[in-house]
């Protein structure tokens, strides 16, 4: 767990358990370390493993190097003072540069295993360190306010001269000024510069004959620092996530904006009130981004003046950051009278999605926020001039409807190598257009009056015993749930019997999962009965439809998720055969249902749905034509294909209605019903503010449902027409959701996050079972209660433990995206250890989610084990595209003699479908590896299989060249079932050409072998084949 005493410099670490004065005119040596090679570092993990992970393994390679970097200084007596972005400014109080010069040299020493670096991909990069050391007087000032956030500052010449050093010094190098090189003894010297500016002269040092000895900082216990001297050096929602245990939390990847400020002023040598004039300017601006909940990251001070970065979005999201940012800009550009010794500033802005987090050494670290667009806005920074806002492309659309922005020709900056387009700030508009957006079910319907229409004929339709089938599509949020809701009303008051189910994300593979709720309620069964009561329900209610169905009970096992024995007729059933059974025995039970009362069956979330679920959903709907009965299944276009385009979608009584945007007048219907439900129709809404929202909503019903109820949560004054000028709105669904998440306490925050990773629903007692850091469970139940409260969450009815799900799947999908890949795979290797301590005695009822978990894990082990585990059951369930999923998957993590087998079972699966060219390529593989690894077994198996596979397409002769070649491995390695195999095999191919001698023959001698096996099943079907 990260310590917060490790965010606090190590000179004033120790000054804090041994108080001592720290002046503001000190004298010493000043290191600045620069590492070079992350951008192509960077570029090549973006293009290897995508931009989110790309950016996460950049920082942990970062870590790597900052640990060892920050080690040495440590070692020899000296402190971190700033970092800036790949740098690190450090300070060797008392220092002549002696020790600061060994340090640096250590810490080239430390970087030579970063030389030769290879990504996961295979590319080869090299990372390098440039260090400059600078001695003399410097300023030292605590800056800042405590309530906030205090910083150290170092400024003056010698920093000054530092930075000159830094410019002249080339990677691998350790440059040092005039003063220090004096006070080095025996330094063995590489070459001496100049400074072209200031005429300054700097030395190369390549060695030191006596280095300084090394003056390693005490040990300190964290516990022997007070609270109140910790918590003023760290931003408070780090300071209070770290003190509940939760660091792993502070790391995310979310959309921000990054500006960055740059001031002059302040004479740091000569002025004895420097240090009251920076901390004057600094809780200054502290307190103007208070005002628009921004973030200050960090204050450095070099040669080319000083310098801030405040953050908008982290830790805390906010519903328009880039509008904040732009006030706060213009704020800061104008000093009040009593700062008016700050120069004109230059600031840049832009905007995109970033990692905010610690980062840093296990013994000295930091809060920030890195990306792409943060070195962005540092460019335009120091393109600007002064007085000048200059704001990028990414930042520019969601300013300019409120802020008067000027196109500029475009600039080169470095790091992009096409001219970047850029706006100046110049004021904000007299007048503001703000938009809004979010869905409600306690509202009449809005809108969609033609898709009703639409669904109420078709309902009409069943129920005049015209069955239907009706599929509901459309993004997320759109309104699908909602239509349903509509239609459901409707056919309550119809009298129609109404089931319903859910797919869930990590139920893609798992067998039935909507149906279990459905056939449940059809069957009148209660989940939290013993499974003995369950059985005797479902045993009454078949056999009240007829008696004869009952030997075929121990079908629905999978769709009950009930244990039921198998008997002598379903035990005799291979998976093909069970499964059409199973199919045939519930159409039978759905007509019968359909005959006692019409019925709706309403399927969410279809973009999850699992192979056998379609199959089932499709089996059905071949029988309904005559029926009472209309099913609804909801779904996301762009995920459709996991339909495989839909096979009922054929039908002759198939409807597909998709939902688009709200236009901009439903928007404005919606947006005054909603005002009215919060606040009542005594609130007179001026149609100015409506057309505010309708102005800037993207028509996505969930998103007006949840901005609304944002606005009337700040408290907003429905009746003015003004009143949006004072609260800004947001601008995108992730920000919205990261926003309203942002509100809740960190405690929360942290359940919102571990929920998001075990699905849509989950039961409570999995939080504390899974990640026992988030609290008791009292803890963790107090802050359910609240979420549901707030409608982020709702119970789950029916369910015999406490469970709960997302309201909206936005936002689950948000929070889950927001959080980096290192923190997403350990939840969920834990979730997989939770579920495998959970059902030891019963792990193949959850093998699919012990794959879906830790497939998403690093955990290669457990990875392999239940993909291919979850493989093998779904064959043998016949769940054909889950095995085929699951065994692709599996494939490229299997050492190379496991792959036979897993080749040889998917083209077995490929083969059953009728993708005979797809399984011929798979048993080819599988004989090739096989045939390296000296694996007869698998080698004469695969024969057999492509034997078998010529002989299906009537390739007869192919066929006998296989089955000799299986015949001739078995009989080289005295493998009698494998010569059997082949025997009967040739046997078939003989009988089918009409050759029944022949046949009769094989079949005897492959009747031999089995009976001197004793293997009396094999015996059995010899036995038919001759008969």
């Amino acid at each position: 767990m990260d310590s917060p005493i490790a965010y606090i410099p190590m000179d004033r670490r120790q000054a804090l358990v041994r108080p001592r004065e720290f002046p503001d005119r000190t004298q010493g040596a000043a290191l600045f370390a620069d590492i070079s090679g992350f951008t192509p570092l960077t570029e090549a993990l973006v293009l290897e493993l995508g931009a989110q992970r790309g950016a996460e393994e950049l920082t942990r390679f970062l870590n790597l190097i900052y640990d060892a970097v920050i080690d040495e200084v440590h070692r020899f007596g000296g402190s971190v003072i700033a970092f800036a972005g790949d740098a690190i400014t450090c300070w060797f109080d008392g220092d002549n540069g002696y020790r600061a010069t060994t340090s640096a040299l250590a810490m080239q020493e430390a970087m030579r295993p970063f030389a030769a670096l290879t990504t996961p991909g295979g590319a080869s990069i090299s990372l390098t360190m440039k260090a400059a050391v600078a001695t003399g007087p410097a300023r030292r000032f605590l800056v800042g306010d405590p309530g906030g956030r205090v910083l150290d500052a170092l400024a003056g010449e010698t920093l000054v001269r530092l930075a000159a050093a830094e410019h002249q010094a080339g990677k691998g190098e350790v440059i040092v000024d005039a003063a220090t090189l004096a006070a080095l003894d025996r330094a063995k010297i590489g070459d001496r510069r100049r400074d072209p500016q200031h005429g300054e002269e700097f030395a190369v040092v390549t060695a030191l004959e006596a280095p300084a000895a090394p003056a390693p900082w005490p040990t300190l216990d964290p516990a022997s620092l007070a609270t109140a001297d910790v918590r003023p050096w760290l931003l408070p929602a780090v300071y209070e996530r770290l003190q509940s245990g939760l660091g792993n939390f502070l790391a995310e990847l979310r959309p921000t904006v990054a500006l960055f400020l740059r001031f002059d002023g302040i004479d740091y040598d000569a002025d004895d009130q420097a240090g009251a004039k920076l901390d004057g300017y600094m809780r200054w601006v502290q307190s103007i981004a208070a005002r628009y909940d921004g973030t200050l990251i960090d204050l450095n001070i070099g040669d080319k003046g000083s310098y801030l970065y405040i953050n908008f979005g982290a830790p805390q999201a906010h519903e328009n950051d880039a509008e904040r940012a732009a006030a706060t800009a213009l704020a800061l550009r104008t000093p009040p009278a009593q700062l008016a010794f700050i120069g004109d500033v230059q600031i840049g802005i832009s905007q995109g999605r970033m990692r905010a987090g610690a980062y840093g050494g296990a013994n000295h670290r930091t809060y920030g926020v890195l990306g792409d667009e943060v070195n962005m806005a540092a460019r335009l920074m120091m393109a600007a001039t002064p007085g000048q806002i200059l704001v990028s492309q990414s930042a520019y659309p969601p300013m300019a409807g409120r802020f008067v922005l000027d196109a500029l020709p475009p600039i080169r900056v470095k790091g992009k190598r096409q001219p970047v387009a850029i706006f100046a700030l110049t004021s904000e508009r007299s007048s503001q257009v703000l938009q809004l957006t979010s869905p409600v079910y306690a509202l009449p319907m809005i809108g969609r009056q033609a898709e009703l229409d639409t669904a109420l004929h078709k309902l009409a339709q069943a129920a005049g015993g015209h069955g239907q089938v009706i599929g509901i599509g459309g993004e997320a949020g759109i309104g699908k749930s909602r239509l349903a809701s509509a239609l459901i009303e409707a056919a309550q008051q119809r009298g129609f019997a109404i089931y319903g189910g859910e797919c869930e994300s990590y139920g893609v593979n798992r067998s039935y999962l909507v149906w279990q709720p459905i056939w449940r309620g059809i069957f009148g069964i209660d989940p939290t009965w013993p499974p003995t009561r369950q059985l005797e329900k479902l045993t009454e209610h078949v056999t009240t439809i007829d008696p004869g169905l009952a030997p075929r009970l121990p079908l629905l096992d999978m769709v009950l998720q009930l244990e039921i024995p198998d008997n002598d007729l379903t035990a005799s059933l291979d998976a093909r055969l069970r499964k059409a059974a199973r199919e045939g025995l519930l159409a039978d039970c759905l007509a019968a249902a359909a005959r006692a009362h019409p019925l709706l069956i309403v399927l969410e979330d279809c973009q999850w749905l699992d192979p056998l679920s379609h199959d089932l959903l499709e089996a059905l709907a071949q029988t309904i034509a005559d029926l009472p009965v209309i099913f609804v299944y909801l779904f996301r276009p762009f995920e459709h294909d996991r339909l495989r385009a839909a096979r009922v979608s054929t039908l002759s009584h198939h409807t597909q209605i998709t939902l688009s945007a709200f236009d901009a007048e439903e928007i404005a219907a919606f947006v005054l019903a909603k005002i009215t439900q919060l606040v009542g129709d005594e609130v007179r809404v001026p149609p100015a503010l409506v057309d505010r929202i309708a102005a800037r909503a993207e028509g996505n019903p969930f998103f007006l449902d949840e901005l609304i109820n944002y606005l009337h949560l700040q408290g907003i004054d429905f009746g003015d027409a003004t009143a949006l000028d004072r609260i800004a709105l947001p601008d995108s669904v992730q920000r919205l959701v990261l926003s309203l998440v942002d509100r809740f306490s960190e405690s929360q925050k942290i359940t919102v996050k571990v929920a998001s990773v075990i699905g849509r629903v989950f039961q409570a007692a999995w939080l504390w079972g899974v990640y026992p850091q988030i609290g008791d469970a009292t803890r963790v139940r107090a802050d359910l209660e609240t979420l549901r409260r707030q409608e982020l969450l709702l119970p789950a009815p029916g369910e015999p433990e406490l469970t709960y799900f997302f309201r909206q799947v936005i936002t689950q999908g948000v929070t889950y995206e927001s959080l980096p890949f290192a923190v997403k795979s350990a939840l969920h290797e834990q979730i997989g250890d939770f579920l495998e301590a959970t059902y030891a005695g019963a792990l193949d009822s959850v093998l699919d989610l012990l794959a879906f978990h830790y497939d998403r894990s690093e955990n290669l082990a457990k990875r392999r084990l239940y993909l291919r585990r979850a493989g093998e059951a779904a064959q043998a369930l016949y769940a054909n595209d889950a095995a085929i999923d699951y065994f692709t998957r599996v494939l490229p993590l299997l050492p190379p003699e496991d792959h036979p087998n897993v080749l040889l079972r998917l083209g077995q699966v490929l083969d059953l479908i009728g993708q005979w060219e797809q399984a011929e390529e798979r048993y080819l593989e599988a004989l090739a590896a096989s045939e390296a690894l000296g694996d007869h077994a698998t080698r004469m198996q695969a024969q057999i299989a492509l034997g078998e596979l010529e002989r299906k397409q009537g390739r007869y002769a192919e066929a006998a060249t296989w089955y000799g070649r299986a015949y001739a491995v078995a009989e080289e390695h005295a493998d009698q079932p494998g010569l059997a195999k082949a025997l009967i095999c040739q046997g078939t191919l003989a009988a089918q050409q009409g050759d029944y001698a022949a046949a009769t023959a094989h079949y005897a001698r492959s009747l031999a072998i089995r009976r001197a096996l004793d293997d009396q099943l094999n015996v059995a079907a010899v036995l038919n084949n001759m008969a």
